[in-house]
């Protein structure tokens, strides 16, 4: 059990909404750990298999994105506010009910849902179909954009034989990285714009000679690639 004095600290940090985020997609087999390092309230491994292996077997989630292994990509985690002060001030030795909102979308149909969790009862609440516009991105996301951009013999043509060696840099990185690719959600409010609905992502392209002269522009849900500059044109 956590002591009550490192537990109450941490408390006192979550009393507030706090944004957390969750990390890769299940490999094959049981489902991995997936909750990641940003989390406004300190979980057990147990506790973050336990949450996953609920979600990704529940019939409504499963009719919502499918068959498939889903991704779990991001939550909030929101304390009971009177539960944790009475907590804190020592009136009850039962910690507060925490609600976890949960975000799981079809990486491949991009079918997504939403997904309000209860600890430490261990149960779903409520889930709701998304749109993809409303998925937050993630690091799976860049690393993916970067795989489509990789494939397209377009983008090939202009980056060279390196292109095979840019990895993702993660905004505000200070990391030395020779070939480094970082990646900027795009979200559009003209409606005409797919990207008002779909997923998309620019790439942009840094080596230790500066930036390359072209943006990848890549849409997540139709998996198309678009190169913007570079020869003056737009390429498929």
């Amino acid at each position: 059990m956590v002591p009550r004095c490192v537990l109450g600290n941490v408390l006192l940090a979550a009393l507030s909404y706090a944004e957390i985020v969750l990390a890769q997609a299940p490999p094959p087999g049981p489902p991995a750990t997936m909750l990641g390092a940003h989390q406004s309230v300190a979980m057990t491994t147990e506790e973050q298999l336990s949450i996953e292996r609920t979600i990704v077997s529940d019939p409504r989630v499963r009719a919502i994105v499918s068959e498939a292994k889903p991704r779990i990509i991001a939550a909030a985690d929101e304390l009971d506010k009177s539960e944790a002060q009475a907590f804190l001030e020592g009136r009850t030795t039962t910690p507060p009910t925490r609600r976890i909102t949960i975000v799981v979308i079809n990486p491949k149909s991009q079918q997504a849902a939403r997904v309000l969790f209860e600890l430490p009862d261990n149960r779903i609440l409520a889930v709701e179909s998304i749109p993809t516009s409303d998925v937050p991105f993630s690091s799976n996301d860049a690393d993916e954009a970067l795989a489509l951009a990789v494939a397209n013999p377009n983008v090939r043509r202009l980056a060279g034989d390196n292109l095979d060696r840019f990895q993702i840099l993660e905004s505000g990185s200070e990391a030395r990285v020779p070939f480094a690719a970082q990646a900027l959600p795009v979200r559009s409010a003209d409606p005409r714009d797919v990207c008002s609905t779909d997923r998309c992502v620019d790439l942009i392209f840094r080596t230790e000679d500066g930036y390359l002269p072209f943006r990848v522009h890549v849409n997540l849900t139709r998996r198309t690639v678009e190169i913007h500059g570079g020869d003056g044109g737009q390429h498929r």
